[in-house]
């Protein structure tokens, strides 16, 4: 093989591949691309001040020929790298958790303004539960977002998920007010705190039904990321919510709020749900395009 710099090799894979890498990554574009194996040479301790214009010849034993290798195979970009972006930090992910996706922003803003407006009425310290947290994107978030000090927890079954948030926590701990606190606790939904009160409990569960959607499920997300953050099994479907609701309607402050992300498919009736729980008032949120995506509960 005749070598050639890695901006070429870069372009010609793509160009070969541009097919499959549509179908594997929706969107996917060369300048996209370029940054990724950017930020992957970087994290490998590659130089990556000449790193297009050096020479590349692929190799069993070059990490570089690893990261087109798992291209290929449709290994998700945010896994090869063990990094994502969300809202305004870069997360560690693995196969553990589920890949946080922009159109979760909204629950983080969402939920910020509400703390913002209760902490203009209030003077207390905050009481904040992130349910089946994953990476912890959503509830790390949540604390940057807030100059006055938060008193947060959040939840998983997974033990490897928490074990992920609990380092993202500490990665971005200097980007926390100081007093602020969060503490992750290995439980299914929010069963070892049934005895807390918060004033915001927030939520990206398990949303898919495991015979009724699944066939609508990206490959790739089918594949590689986590089923037990994403199924749920049809017959349980229902009652699993309703324990939810019920859960977090009897450990939330008067006036808290509760906001979940759920499927489009489903939202209506879960909404119908947790009205049917108790709730005072049920609003049903959309997302960037315009898609019924989260429930909006107030006690």
């Amino acid at each position: 093989m005749t070598p050639i710099n890695l901006g070429i090799y870069l372009e010609n894979f793509f160009s070969d591949k541009k097919q499959r890498l549509s179908e594997l990554y929706p969107g996917l574009s060369l300048n996209r691309l370029k940054d990724e194996l950017e930020q992957y040479a970087r994290q490998k301790k590659i130089n990556v001040d000449d790193l297009f214009s050096s020479r590349y010849i692929p190799s069993n034993t070059n990490p570089i020929t690893s990261f087109f290798d798992n291209l290929i195979k449709g290994y998700p970009l945010e896994y090869i790298r063990g990094r994502a972006h969300f809202y305004k930090s870069e997360f560690d992910v693995s196969e553990t958790v589920l890949i946080p996706r922009s159109e979760t922003e909204i629950l983080v803003e969402t939920a910020s303004s509400f703390l913002r407006d209760w902490m203009k009425m209030s003077d207390e310290r905050l009481r904040v539960l992130d349910i089946g947290t994953g990476s912890g994107a959503i509830i790390i978030s949540l604390l940057q977002e807030m100059h006055r000090p938060i008193e947060a927890f959040a939840t998983d079954i997974s033990k490897d998920a928490l074990e992920v948030a609990r380092r993202n926590y500490f990665n971005l701990r200097f980007t926390i007010p100081r007093e602020s606190s969060l503490r992750l606790i290995h439980t299914d939904r929010m069963s070892e705190l049934l005895d807390e009160k918060f004033h915001l409990i927030v939520s990206n569960p398990p949303y898919i039904k495991k015979r009724e959607d699944r066939d609508f499920v990206h490959h790739q997300v089918d594949t590689y990321e986590p089923h037990l953050a994403l199924y749920l099994d049809d017959d349980k479907y229902d009652e699993w919510f309703r324990i939810l609701f019920k859960q977090v309607l009897s450990s939330l402050y008067e006036e808290g709020i509760f906001i979940m992300e759920g499927h489009e498919d489903h939202l209506e009736d879960l909404a119908s749900v947790c009205s049917m729980v108790g709730f005072s008032s049920v609003q049903i949120l959309k997302d960037y395009t315009n898609r019924n995506r989260f429930i909006f509960a107030k006690k």
